[in-house]
This record gives structure tokens, C-alpha cells and sequence, in this order.
């Protein structure tokens, strides 16, 4: 199972992103490794769904429409992944899968896509958000992660 580029996103813009302030399209696409483009368009899909407010200006960016308690990690999956292509199954394509009826496949991927789902429904945002002091953290490594060249004289 893979999840596309713009759940994943979303996934991610929402564990970033407070009610209390706003976080820029800039600043998100840096602190979260993606690209500018990917959050435009994901942050678009999420204010249209209800989940995050944009603000323009200089103080601008984008925020928790709601509290992070009532957004169901699941629910923000269902919003970008079609069921169907979570699963090598091609039961819901044109034309009739002449193994269905015995297919043991199809059944052992209902049952993990149910266990899935179930996992992530019992988690909300508030459980997965990014504390402040961890983003720092995580920001701290990537800098020192980064290749540091000395000047040399030549």
C-alpha cells in the first residue's frame, strides 16, 4: 500500500499547523520537505474541505479551521485516496474478475485496509501534532545534517 504525494502532504501540512497562528506556504513546503506547489495545491484541497483557513498579508498563511481534536487522521486519507487504489484488486475496474469468488488476496486485503482504517480512525491531530520543541529538533539535525564545505585556499 502507498499513499499518493498529496495525502501524504496533507497528513503532514496538518500535524504542522496550529489553530493559534498562521504558517505560510513558504515556511511550511521548507520545515516539511515539499514543494511549494504541493502545498498550494493540498492546502487548497483542505480549505475547500473544511479543515484549514488562509490568510493573506504579511502576517498570512494557513491554520486549523477546527480544533485538531475533532480531525480524524482517517478521514483526511479517505479525502485524497480513492479506496480502491490502496489495493491491487481489480475488482472495482471494467470487466469482471474471474477470480473473485475465490480470491483470497482480495479478502486478506479487506481485512489489513479494515485494520487500517481503524488504526487511524482511533487517532486524531492533537494525538499526531508536532510539538514546537520536536520541529526544532528535527530542524537542528537537518542543519547539521547538511554537507559543510570549508573554504580552502588554492
Amino acid at each position: 500500500m502507498k499513499l499518493n504525494a498529496a495525502t501524504n502532504g496533507a497528513m503532514r501540512i496538518l500535524m504542522v499547523c496550529r489553530t493559534d497562528r498562521p504558517l505560510s506556504m513558504p515556511e511550511m513546503a521548507r520545515r516539511l520537505g515539499l514543494t511549494e506547489a504541493l502545498v498550494l495545491k493540498t492546502c487548497n484541497e483542505l480549505m475547500q474541505a473544511g479543515y484549514l483557513v488562509g490568510q493573506r498579508g504579511p502576517n498570512g498563511g494557513y491554520r486549523l479551521a477546527k480544533s485538531p481534536e475533532t480531525i480524524n487522521a482517517f478521514e483526511i486519507i479517505d479525502l485524497f485516496e480513492p479506496q480502491e487504489n490502496l489495493f491491487p484488486c481489480r475488482l472495482h475496474q471494467d470487466g469482471e474478475c474471474r477470480i473473485v469468488a475465490l480470491c483470497r488476496l482480495r479478502a486478506a486485503c479487506e481485512a489489513a485496509y479494515a485494520a487500517f482504517r481503524e488504526e487511524l480512525a482511533r487517532l486524531n491531530f492533537a494525538d499526531l501534532a508536532l510539538d514546537p520543541i520536536d520541529e526544532r529538533a528535527v530542524q537542528d539535525s537537518a542543519s547539521a545534517a547538511a554537507p559543510q564545505f570549508a573554504a580552502t585556499g588554492g
